[in-house]
């Protein structure tokens, strides 16, 4: 790779671009993130009995929906 090449890759890097992959980055740890609270609500649902368990894992799982739906929107639309 010569230095011309090198200048047009750089050239090619912007601060929007940059910011926004760091968002869509930031958005794939938030989904992590759901994935070990659906985990826990699981681990939770199995230890403790209770009438709510139901409602708690949907919750749950909307919630990891929604967050990788937000990173699907947001690599659309960014």
């Amino acid at each position: 790779m010569n230095q011309i090449d090198l200048i047009d890759l750089i050239s090619k890097f912007t601060l929007f671009g940059v910011v926004k992959w760091m968002c869509v980055v930031g958005l794939l740890m938030y989904t992590v993130f759901a994935v070990v609270i659906v985990r826990q609500v699981g681990v939770m649902t199995e230890a403790v009995e209770d009438d709510v368990n139901g409602i708690i894992s949907l919750f749950a799982w909307v919630h990891l929906l929604l967050a990788i739906a937000l990173v699907i929107l947001a690599i659309a639309v960014l």
